[in-house]
């Protein structure tokens, strides 16, 4: 299965030349194509991230040794890096650089894993318990 965002404005489609690609690199047959909206993590899923997550994962790193752990930008990378890993290959020799991934690309639902996957390993590793958000995050933005 493969799977590509599709991007479009009040012109129309911004990304014509990948889906000219993708549609032009199918064989022959039937497919069934499924068209989801893709909501960027929401305002309150961030604010919880900064102001509660990356600031407990940060003083957590500190206790555990980490001292050069000393900003919450610096917790957040360690969290992309160990959690938003995504690697990319040449196509001329195959050798692979492996690279963090962003958290705001992400969507509300994919946010919501990614933390899911900090509060386990702060807890596992850290030992620190990270608390809920005082009230639920929706998954997807609301209008």
């Amino acid at each position: 299965m493969r799977e590509f965002v599709l991007h479009i404005d009040k012109k129309g489609i911004i990304n014509k030349a990948m889906l000219r690609k993708i549609f032009g690199s199918l064989n022959e047959g039937k497919y069934l194509i499924r068209i989801t909206s893709v909501k960027k993590r929401s305002m309150n899923q961030n604010a919880y991230y900064w102001s509660c997550v990356v600031p407990m994962i940060k003083d957590g790193l500190i206790d555990a040794g980490y001292d050069e752990s000393k900003t919450d930008e610096q917790a957040h990378d360690i969290m992309k890096h160990l959690f938003l890993k995504k690697q990319m290959v040449s196509k001329k020799d195959g050798n692979v650089i492996e690279i963090a991934g962003s958290t705001s690309k992400l969507t509300s639902l994919e946010f919501s894993n990614y933390l899911e996957e900090v509060y386990k390993w702060s807890s596992e590793y850290l030992g620190v318990y990270i608390p809920p958000p005082s009230k639920p995050i929706p998954l997807y933005n609301e209008p």
